[in-house]
């Protein structure tokens, strides 16, 4: 049976996550906050689904600050345990359900942004899985918790209340009888982990490899000549490094906040036995998840718009010799001219492109290097007034 935390570990269980679940309950305050000042980006999918997380993780925060005081009072091993089992249910079942909502929303995301750039932002081809997405999110974990609360499945776990047994050890001790916990713990345990584990593990790495080879293999059919097809294959490669950072900035702060606690897990099954200060650490990192998401939010924004504004404005990007001929404009020579006056090492730098948060098709220069088009569609001076339109 796993030994028992010291006292100076029972504290540290108990209060150490209180200031980061606060930190955690100002930053999505604040993510909300953003999006009420700026009504313009709630039209957008992705905000609104940053909006609807930022929502349960203040839920999940006000559960985390309430924590071991909801435990019920003369639980063994948790200090400050002021609580009822009726207290200890209640907050047993808000972190469950928000722990799975806040996952599954920021899982979504990788889903939202693959339909959006395959569709080019035209959020009216691919509004329509967006009450899906909250279906998912929200109901799946609300039945589950609900279903859990009913069965007296939520119980003491660490300094808070969680899917467990009571008292501990209950279930794998024989000579210790649970109270609460009926036999279907285990099988609410394995499918919490099945759950999490697809969540975590297979959604958004799968999604974002699926985006990033789209985004790899899609080149226009014709061949440009001369400016213009350096132009285009910079912009290309400046696209997909940009994605590339984008994607390992999304993924790696979504596993950072539960990797810790993933690795307790383990080294406690494999063992039996808790490493309570590797414990408290992960809890920390875990409970600071707010705060990580709302950095992992400005950071995907600030990205995308350095690479809008980075450089002053320059006459590099001034062309010359408007042909209004459509022949002569398909010519290799009248491409040429056009793109005579452009330095693409400096245009390159302006090419900015956003997986999550891009500009609608008809607005975006850059989504034109991205589409298949063929001869008979591509407009060279198109090409050459946005380019200049970037460049300034």
């Amino acid at each position: 049976m796993t030994a028992a935390p010291n006292l100076a570990q029972q504290r540290a269980l108990a209060y150490s996550p209180k200031p980061f679940g606060a930190l955690s309950l100002f930053a999505s305050t604040y993510v909300i906050r953003h999006l009420v000042r700026h009504p313009d980006k709630t039209k957008r999918l992705y905000h609104r689904l940053i909006g609807h997380m930022n929502v349960s993780i203040v839920v999940r925060s006000l559960a985390i600050l309430w924590g071991n005081w909801a435990v019920p009072e003369g639980t063994p091993n948790v200090a400050g345990a002021v609580g009822t089992v009726q207290t200890c249910t209640v907050q047993g079942f808000l972190n469950i359900w928000t722990t799975v909502t806040v996952a599954s929303y920021y899982a979504s995301l990788s889903l939202c942004s693959f339909v959006s750039v395959k569709h080019k932002f035209k959020e009216e081809e691919y509004k329509w899985i967006e009450k899906w997405i909250h279906a998912f999110c929200v109901g799946i974990p609300l039945a589950f918790s609900v279903w859990m609360a009913a069965t007296e499945n939520i119980n003491p776990l660490g300094s808070a209340c969680y899917a467990a047994a009571y008292p501990k050890g209950c279930r794998t001790d024989p000579e210790v009888s649970c109270e609460r916990g009926s036999e279907q713990i285990d099988f609410a345990l394995i499918i919490i982990a099945i759950t999490q584990f697809i969540i975590f593990c297979i959604i958004p790495p799968c999604v974002m490899l699926a985006l990033y080879a789209m985004l790899d293999k899609s080149k226009p059919e014709y061949q440009p000549a001369g400016g213009m097809m350096k132009i285009i294959e910079d912009a290309r490669k400046r696209m997909l490094r940009d994605v590339l950072l984008q994607i390992s900035l999304y993924l790696l702060a979504f596993w950072f906040t539960y990797i810790f606690n993933l690795i307790q897990f383990v080294v406690q099954k494999i063992t039996g036995e808790s490493p309570y200060n590797f414990w408290i650490f992960a809890n920390t990192i875990n409970y600071s998840q707010g705060t990580i998401l709302m950095l992992v939010y400005f950071q995907l924004q600030r990205m995308t718009n350095l690479g809008v504004r980075s450089l002053p404005e320059t006459p590099v990007c001034q062309g010359r010799n408007r042909e209004t001929d459509l022949q002569a404009i398909r010519s290799r020579a009248s491409t040429r001219m056009i793109f005579d006056g452009v330095d693409t090492e400096q245009c390159k730098e302006r090419a900015s492109f956003s997986i999550f948060d891009g500009t609608p098709d008809q607005s975006s220069p850059w989504a034109k290097y991205i589409d298949q088009v063929s001869d008979d569609e591509v407009d060279v001076h198109e090409y050459r007034d946005d380019l200049v339109q970037e460049c300034h």
